[in-house]
């Protein structure tokens, strides 16, 4: 049985291995080309965590199997790129919530050109947006921590991922948010696969903070991802300074939760 074969058992969304459509997807906007042996098209967050499983399943069996996810593919560094499987989020997975407040939550293949005209309808924008703007998605930005010309000013995209919803490893979504001492002790105290990534992460970065700091470059705009960082801010640790910037290494973003400003005149 093919690896399409196998995947279309639990997948709501769709498949392709054409010829065609794998020519397309081994490239993005950089000067790489890099052939994957399939492209799915996920219909939803679960569909996600189910290739995950499956993936972390068959790896044994499969030394090469991996997934890549792809939104708009406008990445110049070869990120959306894979000899595996590409999971595009660009088709189903753009849905765009109402604007609440001043924030919106939104899925990773909306494109930002979409997003904006709906945020500027009401005034907001987020301002971390690439020199892409029109080409690029939300889930892009979020993985290589987009900034552009509004960035000294406002900063990167880490700045305003208020939460998120995050498929791990273990094939399961977490809700991702900004946790106070209490409550990143509770979630350690939980004993399980999400209690233990906090547990390991936190202790890393304790045990490193003067080295961590250290390292940290001096410079306005830093374009490396795993800002170890900025995962404390005084008394409040956030998973998603470390997630965001991390190329969809870490964990799969299904939903994000974006801070808005509002448009300034001048």
């Amino acid at each position: 049985m093919s690896l399409a074969e196998d995947i279309k058992k639990f997948l709501k969304g769709e498949t392709a291995e054409d010829d065609e459509t794998l020519e397309a997807y081994s490239r993005d906007a950089s000067l790489f080309k890099v052939r994957p042996k399939l492209v799915v098209y996920p219909k939803d967050s679960q569909d996600i965590q189910n290739l995950v499983k499956f993936a972390g399943e068959h790896k044994a069996n499969d030394p090469t199997l991996s997934l890549t996810v792809r939104a708009a593919g406008s990445d110049m560094s070869g990120g959306p790129l894979n000899e595996s499987i590409i999971v595009d989020v660009a088709k189903h997975m753009n849905r765009m919530g109402e604007i609440d407040g001043d924030h919106i939550t939104v899925e990773p293949g909306t494109f930002y050109r979409d997003f904006e005209r709906r945020t500027l309808a009401k005034g907001f924008i987020l301002p971390c947006y690439p020199a892409s703007k029109n080409l690029c998605a939300i889930g892009g930005m979020i993985a290589n921590n987009a900034g552009g010309e509004k960035s000294l000013r406002y900063g990167k995209m880490d700045n305003f991922v208020l939460e998120s919803k995050v498929i791990f490893a273990d094939g399961r979504e977490y809700l991702v948010r900004p946790l106070n001492k209490s409550e990143l002790a509770q979630k350690i105290n939980q004993r399980d696969f999400e209690g233990n990534l906090y547990k390991q992460i936190s202790e890393l970065v304790e045990s490193n903070r003067d080295v961590i700091r250290a390292a940290k470059p001096p410079v306005a705009k830093n374009s490396a991802g795993y800002c170890l960082w900025n995962l404390w801010d005084s008394d409040i640790f956030d998973l998603n300074k470390l997630l965001v910037g991390s190329q969809g290494t870490l964990g799969v973003i299904a939903e994000a939760k974006l801070q808005l400003t509002p448009v300034r005149k001048h």
